[in-house]
């Protein structure tokens, strides 16, 4: 989210450390600058360096510290439940499987179970989908067109027919007690293992998962189908060892590298590639990590359509931006669907993909969407507000969030995104009714309780922050960003113990993002623990080689140990990704302020240098103070003296200005409140 800019101040005429523009987070959420607030930062060279107050979703600001620095604060967002055993797995789904008898979800009329048709389809976890629920070819599949063009067929049929119309129809409806109710009759009078499935299935909509559960136990050594719905009641209860059980700790399908699933010929989600990412979200829940990410990715190679296995590996920041890039476009499209399906399956992925690296293609899948009228998609829209969010493009990101929710309400994607951006742009009042509406009407979603906090944040109110951030990571352990601005609350006081604890639990969770390990090494960099620093500094540049603020702060690191060569080299690095990238050069000021330092610090014949970078950034917005002391010690140091006080003088000026601007600012809120 926001850049957390520290700004080097030369109240002090001897010398200055260079700091961190702070950049922000890709969703956990995207990254971002900040907004310019300066404290001083007393450096061992006694150099006043200001700093930013940056966005919870942003760095944190950079702030002193009289507390010593704890290098290993970790903390884990929940406990690590007991291992996986493989000898609970039932021997019905050990490796290879048996010959399976599915019962068909539904079928036509017939007087008594004995006659029930069946599927031998050995090991084809998909066949329990195969046959007609009565009036169509499809299992689930019960919509008419026209209820008209319904009512003459559905006169002729018998009596447990007419039961399996009425329980489907109305399931369709979403009136469930009667489903059920028709439902319970029929299958009483039929016995038929297909209506005890659709009433499971009915029961478990209605959100009633141990009486679904019991109803098809008996079912579950003949029916895949029956046993993955069994599954999905015990993650509903969050019994996910009981879910592992059920569904296998290993693919089951799969003997010695042969697949024994034969391909999907209905064109629906294949049932094996579903039970690959309801196994890996079995552990994900019991925080093995690993584990859960090498079955959403067999789920994705099994089904590409499987867009819940994407989603978690995506979202939830799984894999690198390079390795997201590599899996995505090597997935087989073009073996499991027609080509024009692939090339649209496969450029929505693209498009959905991290915006710090491969931005052109993304860019290109983007446009590729929008010629199959997607233009006004909401994914297809909110790619493109995150490339404007790692843009720091706040203004442009907010307009085109404003645009999704007013199509989709309190879309949870988008509203994280939309939040910062109210945070990014000072709107407090919008920021304050947003909240207030999403407690109103969606109280039970994280991203609620991270809106309220980042309210909360945004007017200073810290520890209200940390209550409604800690609430949202309570709800879902899994919320990156409540765990970020749980972290910048504590950041922002300079608690650099609380902060990095916070920081390492999104760290755990998000294992490919760079961003909690940059914010860390930040922490030990403001503590003065380079060695810590270098290494979680390192650990981020090699997540994520598109980030510039991860350039920054090494920059910042080899500044502090006097490798100003080295400095110089980041800097540079950084201020080249912003302009790759398009970024506002305004936002990062605080990199052409430090290569400026770094440049006079390397001595006399480099102060030319410094002063045109410190010149490059009064141009930027209006005059900095900081930049203008600077310009006047060079001219200093130079013995240019009219020069140097005519930039003190200036400096003065626009430091005046600034009170003025302030107090005047502070005596408006005060008659609006």
């Amino acid at each position: 989210m926001n850049i957390n800019t520290t700004n080097i101040n030369n109240d002090n005429i001897h010398d200055s450390n260079p700091t961190s523009p702070t950049m922000s987070i890709n969703n956990l959420i995207s990254p971002s600058n900040s907004n310019n607030n300066n404290t001083n930062h007393n450096m061992s060279n006694n150099t006043d360096i200001g700093t930013n107050t940056t966005n919870p979703m942003g760095s944190p600001p950079r702030r002193p510290s009289n507390s010593p620095q704890f290098l290993d604060p970790l903390a884990t967002p929940r406990s690590f439940l007991r291992n996986i055993s493989t000898s609970a797995t039932p021997s019905l789904i050990a490796t290879p499987p048996p010959p399976f008898k599915y019962p068909l979800p539904l079928t036509n009329s017939q007087n008594n179970k004995d006659n029930v048709q069946n599927a031998n389809v050995s090991g084809n976890a998909d066949n329990i989908f195969v046959g007609s629920p009565m009036l169509t070819n499809s299992p689930y599949y019960d919509a008419r067109t026209s209820m008209a063009s319904t009512v003459s067929s559905a006169a002729n049929l018998k009596l447990d027919d007419k039961l399996r119309y009425w329980r489907h129809d109305a399931y369709l409806k979403n009136l469930y007690e009667t489903a059920a109710f028709w439902g319970n009759k029929v299958m009483t009078i039929t016995g038929d293992s297909s209506d005890i499935f659709w009433l499971a299935q009915i029961y478990y909509n209605m959100g009633q998962y141990v009486r679904a559960q019991k109803l098809i136990w008996k079912l579950m050594d003949t029916s895949v189908a029956c046993r993955f719905l069994a599954a999905k009641c015990c993650i509903k209860q969050e019994k996910y060892q009981e879910a592992l059980e059920l569904l296998g700790e290993e693919n089951p399908f799969v003997d010695d590298g042969y697949r024994l699933i034969v391909k999907n010929t209905e064109g629906g989600i294949q049932l094996e590639a579903s039970m690959c990412y309801l196994r890996g979200y079995a552990f994900s829940q019991q925080a093995n990590l690993d584990c859960a990410k090498r079955c959403f990715k067999e789920a994705l190679e099994l089904d590409v359509k499987c867009y819940e296995a994407f989603h978690e590996l995506i979202g939830n920041h799984m894999m690198t931006a390079n390795e997201e890039w590599d899996f995505i476009t090597k997935l087989k499209y073009d073996e499991q669907l027609d080509r024009e399906e692939a090339e649209f399956v496969k450029m929505n992925y693209i498009s959905m993909l991290n915006k710090y690296e491969h931005l052109p293609e993304i860019k290109a899948a983007r446009h590729e969407l929008e010629s199959w009228r997607l233009s006004n998609n909401v994914d297809v829209l909110l790619s493109h507000a995150e490339e404007l969010y790692t843009q720091c493009r706040f203004k442009e990101c907010f307009e085109i969030t404003s645009k999704i929710l007013e199509s989709d309400t309190h879309n949870p994607e988008c509203l994280p995104i939309h939040i910062v951006c109210l945070h990014e742009l000072r709107e407090k009042n919008k920021l304050f009714l947003l909240a207030h509406e999403l407690v109103e009407h969606s109280p039970d979603m994280p991203v609620t309780w991270f809106g309220v906090g980042c309210y909360n944040y945004l007017v200073g109110k810290n520890d209200e922050a940390r209550r409604y951030f800690s609430k949202a990571s309570t709800m879902d352990s899994h919320y990156g960003p409540a765990w970020i601005g749980f972290g910048h609350s504590f950041a922002v006081e300079s608690e650099h113990d609380q902060a990095i604890t916070a920081y390492s639990t999104a760290a755990k969770l998000y294992e490919g993002s760079h961003i909690p390990s940059l914010f860390i090494g930040m922490q030990h960099l403001q503590a003065n623990n380079i060695l810590s620093a270098d290494e979680y500094l390192s650990t981020s540049s090699k997540l994520c080689e598109g980030d510039p603020l991860v350039y920054n702060e090494l920059g910042v690191m080899f500044y502090q140990k006097s490798k100003y060569a080295d400095a110089i080299d980041n800097f540079r690095r950084a201020l080249i990704l912003v302009d790759e990238t398009k970024c506002r050069p305004q936002i990062w000021e605080t990199t052409w302020m430090n290569l400026g330092h770094a440049f006079k610090r390397m001595g006399q014949v480099d102060l030319d240098a410094a002063i045109n970078y410190f010149q490059k950034v009064t141009t930027m917005t209006t005059p900095s103070p900081s930049a203008l002391t600077a310009i006047g010690y060079c001219y200093h140091v130079k013995e240019e003296y009219e020069e140097a006080i005519l930039y003190y003088h200036e400096d003065l000026l626009e430091r005046c200005l600034e009170e003025m601007i302030l107090f005047v600012n502070e005596e408006k809120e005060n008659e609006r409140v």
